[in-house]
């Protein structure tokens, strides 16, 4: 397995995924499949330095099927992917959102590890994210 293209792949799908979900076009058994691609001590540094763990992602995602306007998008552009050590890779990338006419942008870095049980054959162990200025 390549685990640099799994955790880049991982990234793009599952934000496909967050857009169907949030804009409550993805069907209800998706969210258990998308789900397993978060480590259970998956730890989250938001844009505004709140930190939360897997059981409020997963709440905070659970709750927001359907919360998102039809229009809204997220684009991801991959930055950089490295291997850290063994079994671990780290990806950072840029998310774009647009929320009713408005733009946001943040950059992250997030790490993974191999896990044949998740969708794209690695979880999210940790993910930290920093806003953008968008113009």
């Amino acid at each position: 397995m390549d685990l640099i293209a799994s955790a880049q792949a991982e990234v793009i799908k599952r934000h496909a995924f967050f857009v169907e979900w949030f804009t409550g076009r993805a069907a209800e058994a998706e969210l258990a499949a998308s789900l397993r691609a978060f480590a259970p001590d998956m730890v989250m540094i938001e844009p505004d330095a709140n930190t939360i763990g897997q059981a409020e992602i997963v709440s905070m995602i659970t709750s927001a099927r359907g919360k998102r306007p039809a229009d809204f998008e997220i684009r991801v552009e991959l930055v950089a992917a490295r291997q850290i050590g063994t079994g671990a890779a780290l990806v950072i990338y840029d998310e774009h959102q647009v929320i009713d006419g408005e733009k946001t942008a943040r950059r992250s870095s997030a790490v993974f590890t191999a896990d044949a049980h998740a969708p794209e054959g690695v979880i999210w162990r940790q993910l930290q994210e920093t806003w953008i200025p968008t113009e």
